[in-house]
């Protein structure tokens, strides 16, 4: 086994037992059975009672090809297409799982088991064939995905929304609500399976990062801040996964301070005694991550970090059990946040909170900071800022960002937390 393997596999190690301890992701196959299982176990369990809460009777996912719904994927079976005009519909009743129709072209394209009814139409009959569904069910609120709030619940386009209007007709066209509700309970209720592969998730994306702290990888002097962003990149394609936002390396020096919302050029060259940063996540099994990890480049005859660097990261450390303790079952991002900076500033900690909601998304449906509501899943991101000595007092603003779940008893880690530096030695 190689260097960066054997560190992979001490990170590990710490994990507890029972926990996936994934080395390659899996196979584009398995992926797919995956995908579908979960899929149909929240269909069959979880979105009749996300109906019944919103008082919904019928939600429409309206879709079209090379524009499609960001919802789509998460009704549908793998490989689904979207097709010229397609409706996939879902009609509550009181004693079963919602009814499944798909409306439009393709159907042998949406999957054995996923729909009730495959419901064949192309151009205007997609018109005459919604209007009879509408007729024949009357639903008192028909859920369509429109939102001011949330861009996942926002997939309807303005003229499909036109489209709906024209088959509805005047007296059903009264009854359309927004989805954003219905979407939030949907997504954001999670079966136990999904934790378990988001789990697999976050641990290749902490692979790749690691894999990016290496001597393999970091020549000081040489190394630019875009040639280990390609490596990563390289990574995400070589493992078969996707990246939903451009990786970030942020780089901390004497005389280069922290600045928020700073993106070092590609061309900066990575030097001895920098600690480097890395803001990565993957898409993946239906999730997307996003995960920061921080390293330290020894000086020549060092052996590890400076004192005031090991102080910055157990102030970090002592912030996160803060921050952990306070995300509590029907809490709010808001009141999270603002019960989290009082207890901070009361134990001598200088943090900035700027986290967000994670799932399918990487900014998802659930609670971030700054919004009125609640989720299950969140990226937990901060920096706290400590002065460093041997710096000459300029302080080190470490960067750090884990996804945890919500479960009864508040909020756990998907993997363990990073308590140690990484040291990138070099010859």
């Amino acid at each position: 086994m190689n260097r960066k393997l054997l560190q992979f596999a001490a990170l590990l190690a710490c994990l507890p037992a029972g926990h996936s301890q994934i080395m390659d992701s899996r196979p584009v196959r398995d992926r797919a059975v995956i995908h579908n299982a979960i899929v149909l176990k929240k269909m069959d369990t979880v979105l009749g009672p996300a109906m019944k809460k919103n008082d919904i009777q019928m939600w429409i996912v309206f879709t079209r090809e090379d524009n499609v719904d960001p919802v789509l994927p998460l009704v549908t079976p793998d490989g689904a297409y979207a097709g010229c005009r397609n409706a996939y519909i879902f009609v509550y009743r009181e004693d079963a799982r919602p009814l499944r129709i798909v409306l439009g072209c393709h159907g042998g394209m949406q999957g054995e088991g996923f729909f009730d009814q495959n419901i064949p139409a192309l151009g205007d009959e997609v018109h005459v064939r919604l209007h009879e569904l509408v007729e024949k069910y009357q639903p008192k609120h028909i859920a369509l995905d429109t939102s001011t709030d949330i861009s996942t619940a926002d997939g309807l386009t303005a003229t499909m929304n036109d489209y709906l209007v024209k088959a509805f007709g005047p007296e059903y066209t009264s009854h359309v609500v927004s989805a954003q509700s219905l979407i939030v309970d949907y997504l954001n209720t999670r079966i136990p399976e999904e934790e378990q592969y988001f789990r697999e998730a976050a641990l290749l994306t902490r692979r790749i990062w690691m894999e990016a702290f290496t001597r393999e990888v970091v020549h000081p002097g040489v190394t630019t801040v875009g040639d280990v962003l390609w490596f990563v990149r390289q990574r995400c394609t070589d493992f078969g996964v996707g990246y939903w936002f451009r990786p970030d390396l942020n780089v901390q020096r004497p005389g280069r301070p922290f600045e928020a919302g700073e993106v070092p050029p590609d061309e900066t060259v990575l030097e001895r005694g920098d600690v480097i940063s890395l803001d990565f996540g993957i898409n993946y099994l239906d999730f997307a991550t996003d995960y920061r990890g921080n390293a330290y480049i020894l000086r020549e005859n060092e052996s590890d970090v400076p004192d005031g660097l090991k102080k910055a990261m157990k102030n970090s450390n002592d912030f996160q059990q803060i921050f952990l303790a306070e995300f509590k079952p029907g809490r709010t991002g808001n009141e999270v946040f603002e019960s989290t900076m009082n207890k901070a500033q009361a134990a001598g900690l200088e943090p900035e909170i700027y986290s967000h909601s994670i799932g399918n998304f990487g900014h998802f449906v659930g609670a971030a900071i700054g919004v009125p509501w609640k989720g299950s899943y969140t990226s937990m991101e901060f920096n706290v800022r400590t002065h460093i000595p041997e710096w000459n007092g300029q302080y080190l603003a470490f960067q750090s960002e884990d996804n945890v779940v919500m479960t009864p008893e508040g909020e756990k880690f998907i993997i363990p937390t990073q308590k140690e530096w990484v040291l990138i030695r070099t010859p």
